[in-house]
């Protein structure tokens, strides 16, 4: 007996309307938005790895170099203290570079000459070679500190060192003083600008800070 006979509705064949009544066209396209649902997830995790990637690459291998000329902008001159605190290499004096803005700074005795440091004659004769740095981590902005712990920089920061680095806390960047301040480990990649450092009698005055 055929369908008509029994009454059946009339099967058609070769349609693009499934029987539930959704167009073919319109369920195809639901299968592709399903399929791209899924990919999503595993796209936006590779995304996330190459950028990942680059961040490592960039940090840890593409460092910017301080600058062989620095050129400073004028600060109001702040004293700093007399060369006889700096008897010692490595000895140090932190204080506030003047300006509208006070910013924490460092003066530091190196054990030779960098761009944009101060060479001066000690009380005692010989040359004193002298640099100074902003505290403000190029990072975040943490205030980085002298660090004399070699087994300390070494064993906590992850890096091997021969001399005392200055060091940031918070996220454990480290910046190579007798390299003009470039940062040499951690997630900071721009050097600690310099100050400009002017001799006055036996006096050391900060008068600048190294442009960016």
């Amino acid at each position: 007996m055929s369908d008509r006979e029994r009454g059946d509705p009339p099967q058609r064949l070769g349609t693009d309307e499934p029987q539930d009544g959704v167009p073919a066209d319109v369920d195809e396209g639901r299968r592709q938005v399903i399929t791209w649902l899924w990919r999503l997830p595993v796209l936006l995790a590779v995304g996330g790895g190459a950028v990942g990637l680059y961040e490592a690459i960039r940090i840890h291998f593409e460092k910017d170099a301080p600058s062989a000329h620095p050129t400073f902008a004028p600060r109001p001159p702040t004293p700093v203290g007399n060369l006889a605190a700096f008897a010692q290499v490595w000895n140090a004096i932190p204080f506030e570079l003047a300006g509208a803005h006070p910013i924490p700074a460092i003066v530091v005795r190196l054990p030779g000459p960098i761009p944009g440091g101060l060479e001066a004659t000690g009380p005692a004769g010989g040359t004193i070679h002298l640099a100074g740095f902003s505290r403000v981590c190029t990072h975040m902005g943490c205030t980085v500190y002298l660090n004399r712990d070699l087994q300390g920089i070494n064993f906590a920061f992850n890096y091997q060192t021969t001399h005392p680095d200055l060091t940031c806390p918070c996220h454990l960047s480290i910046f190579d003083p007798t390299q003009a301040g470039k940062a040499v480990s951690g997630p900071a990649v721009r050097p600690l600008p310099r100050v400009e450092l002017e001799l006055r009698g036996d006096a050391i005055v900060a008068i600048g800070l190294e442009r960016s």
